[in-house]
Parts: C-alpha cells; structure tokens; sequence
C-alpha cells in the first residue's frame, strides 16, 4: 500500500468522523438527544457479558492438549466438533460422560489431520451419533480410513460440507457451513477445514478448524455474516492464522485457542497472539486455562475457566478480567473511536448532508428465509450492504423496505469506508462495527418473491435486490 494511498484513506476516515462530530452537535443544538443516558457505548468490544449465566446453551472448548475439540451442548442436543488425537481419545469420551453426554447429534471432523480426529474411534464406540460432517478431503492414513469405515459399518449418515449449508439441529440454533466452498482450495486439508458459525440469539460462534491465510482472506471476501462474539482461533494460533483482516471482519471479543503446553511447534504464534491483544481481543488458551466453558441465554455469555474435566486444573473463585479462572465480567465503556470502521449513532429527525458516492453501497447478499422457524429465528433474516467504491460513505437517515415499499428500518449515523460491508439483521442485538439491528420482533422479509430496498435521505432509490 502506497503513502498516497494511506493518506487517502485516513483523509476518508477524518471527512467521516467531522462528519458525525457535526451531526452531534446539530442535534444537541436542536433536540437536545444526547440527554438520554441510554445512548449506547461505541467501543469496539461494547459487550453484554454478565455472570451467573444459567442460559440454554453451553459450549465446551476441551483440554485435550495439541489438539482440537469443542462440545456444544443445546438442551437435550448436543454436537461434538474434533476429538483431539489418539491418546485422548479416552479423554474426550470420560469428559462427555462426565458431563452427561449419551449421544451425538452432530460429529464434525473439521479436516483428517489427527489431532483433530485422533479421538474419533473412542467416541463413535462409545456414543450413538446421528451424523457426521466431514470435510470430504482425500486423506490416505490409516486413521482417517478407520474413520470413515467405522461411519459406514455403523450406517451413519454421512454429509460433506459445502459453504453455504445449514445444519438443522434445533429450531432456536442457527448453523451455518462458512468453508470450504464448493470449489476447494487446492489439496490442503488445514485450509480446507469446515469453518461453522452457530448462533444463538444474538450471540455467535465462530469455529474455524485449521485455517488460515487463504480460507481466512476468501471467508472476509465471501459475502456471508462471519462477526463472532467468541472466536475458536484457527490452526491451534499458528502464524498462518489470524490475520489482522480477518479479525478485524470477525470482531471477536473473546478468542479461545486450543493447544499443548511446551508443543513443539511454537504455538501460539507471537504475531497471532498480537493480534488478538492489539484488536482488545480477551484471550484463552487451554494449556493455561484448562477446559474453558462459555455459556449464553441468546443475549448474553460468561466465560468460565478450568472447570476440572479433561486434566483442567480445579475450578477456583478469584476473579480476573484475562487469564484468571474465574468469570468473565465486561461491561460496555462509552468511548468513540477516532479511526473505528463503522460507528453507528442513534440519530434525531434532522437533515444529514450526503458523504461520498451514494452508488457505491450495494446489496451483497440477502438472506430473507431464516433457518428453521421463521418466527423463532428472526435474525436469521438479513441483508449485507458493502462498499465498492473508492469513498467514505455516509448513509445516516437512509432507509430500507420491502415490496409494498413500507419502511423497515432507518438507518443511524453509520458509514462505510471502501470495501467495508455491514449486514442488518431484523431483529435485536448490539450494534458493533459489521452488524446493525431492526429491532423487529415477528420476521419481516417473505421467503420468496421480497425485495429489499435501499433508499438515501431523500427517497432516492440506490439499490435493490430480490431473492
């Protein structure tokens, strides 16, 4: 990237935020607004974490040393994803049991490296599984042919993931295969690892198996809602991981990596780790915080550390705000970032003069028939704008509707540097820098046959898109 360029971009980012600095201070002058104190923080990470989290929905990222295995456990559902290497195994089974585990509604082998299915024949022993996602790469070893041979003597079904797909598993989960697409990356398995988003509400998880560098780059690309609360690193924090792109897409608040203490590979990666500190990320790591559990009602989460399953130190009450083995509290710090991508701004009824090319925000991509019930999934409705032009786009005051041309929802102070994309989801969540909310509570787009239209302040039509 070129000193023109930079400067270019900075200069983009300064005309915005005098921009926004100009709409306040109209609005104090006008409707005095800013008096109400449920103005919303603007930090990156402005999080709705509490403690004593009872919610439905607990996900188990498993001490299984260097390796990889995740539990997630949905009322009287549950998925495993990974089962660490071979001599863990026994581990893996022991903790599922342990935490009352009796079978499998998903299997997902991210990719047939071993340390990521090592454990697999254990836990197809041990437990009746009900399906099995594979990546579908061609793997020669011993191991990953036992594997699929146990799938098949058993009569298992068997799925191979496609970017795209949506996993049913339960009405009020959302499921989302990310990677690989259907046109693989070469023959790498790590990068080809299945990368699936669940959600639960509002609050989503982000598993990513052992990607990096080139899944990493075509996931930001892609078009879909990758932005994650809790991120499963990819590739154990290697320095093919993490990018500083990716994270940025992602936003994560909290990552959680899995690895071996004193592995000979020198995971986690500095750069990777600086990172994720570097972007106010909270870092875990199972060979420091044992197995880590992070449980949500839909809203909100809580992080807990060495909870005394798969060799995890014994759970203790001191509290900390990183690597402790405590609760997570954070709450939300109302600071506007100077050089934040996206800030969002409840606005008043005034006029907001246009920044930037109106015509270069475009619908990327839609989705108005929500997995599962509609009406128990609305934010699984949604539709992403992006920026393709070379400006800073302002679109505070813009609109969006449907076909009978009703307004659905009008936008706050929110604006788009190049390349940037946002998705609006219809129903209630916390804004943050790629994800805004209508705030609906009953599903607003029709399955099929719905336009989505966007409008700027003055009724101009700038795009639209029908699905």
């Amino acid at each position: 990237m070129n000193e023109t360029h930079i400067r270019k971009i900075f200069r983009h980012r300064a005309v915005a935020v005098i921009s926004i600095i100009f709409i306040l201070i109209s609005c104090i002058a006008m409707s005095g607004c800013l008096s109400d104190p449920g103005i919303p923080g603007f930090g990156l990470h402005g999080s709705s974490h509490r403690a004593d989290n009872d919610g439905k929905l607990s996900v188990y990222f498993l001490n299984v040393g260097q390796g990889d295995s995740s539990l997630i456990i949905f009322g009287d559902k549950t998925i495993l994803i990974d089962a660490g290497e071979v001599d863990m195994g026994d581990r893996v089974v022991n903790d599922l049991k342990e935490l009352g585990v009796t079978r499998i509604d998903l299997l997902v082998a991210t990719h047939p490296h071993s340390d990521h299915i090592g454990g697999m024949l254990q836990v197809l022993d041990n437990f009746a599984v009900r399906q099995v996602l594979d990546s579908g790469m061609p793997h020669t070893s011993a191991l990953y042919e036992r594997f699929l041979e146990k799938i098949d003597k058993k009569n298992i079904p068997y799925t191979v993931a496609v970017q795209g797909d949506t996993i049913d598993i339960d009405p009020a989960l959302r499921i989302v295969v990310l990677s690989p697409p259907e046109k693989r990356f070469g023959d790498n398995l790590n990068t080809n690892s299945i990368v699936l988003r669940i959600s639960y509400g509002t609050i989503n998880f982000l598993f990513t198996g052992d990607v990096g560098g080139e899944a990493e780059t075509a996931l930001v690309k892609s078009g879909y809602a990758i932005d994650s609360r809790i991120l499963k690193v990819g590739h154990h924090g290697s320095l093919h991981s993490s990018s500083p792109a990716f994270i940025a897409r992602v936003t994560p608040e909290v990552a959680i990596i899995s690895l071996g203490q004193d592995n000979p590979y020198g995971h986690p990666h500095k750069q990777a780790v600086d990172t994720l500190n570097d972007a106010g990320v909270t870092v875990y790591r199972t060979d420091r915080n044992g197995t880590i559990l992070v449980r949500s009602d839909g809203t909100s989460y809580t992080v807990k550390t060495g909870m005394g399953i798969g060799g995890s130190a014994p759970a203790v009450t001191s509290m900390t705000q990183v690597t402790g083995n405590s609760t997570l509290i954070a709450l939300p710090i109302p600071t506007v970032p100077v050089a934040a991508t996206n800030i969002s701004i409840p606005l008043p009824s005034i006029t907001v003069p246009q920044i930037g090319n109106a015509k270069s925000i475009v619908f990327s991509a839609t989705q108005f028939n929500a997995p599962g019930d509609d009406r128990q999934n609305v934010n699984g409705e949604w539709v992403q704008l992006t920026n393709r032009g070379d400006d800073t786009v302002l679109i505070a005051g813009w609109t969006l509707s449907d076909n009978s041309r009703s307004t659905l929802y009008t936008f706050p102070a929110v604006y788009l540097v190049p390349g940037e994309t946002v998705t609006i989801f219809s129903g209630t969540g916390t804004l943050n820098n790629t994800a805004l909310y209508m705030g609906k509570t009953e599903p607003v787009w029709s399955n099929s046959g719905d336009i989505a239209i966007l409008k700027d302040g003055s009724g101009n039509i700038i795009d639209q898109r029908s699905e």
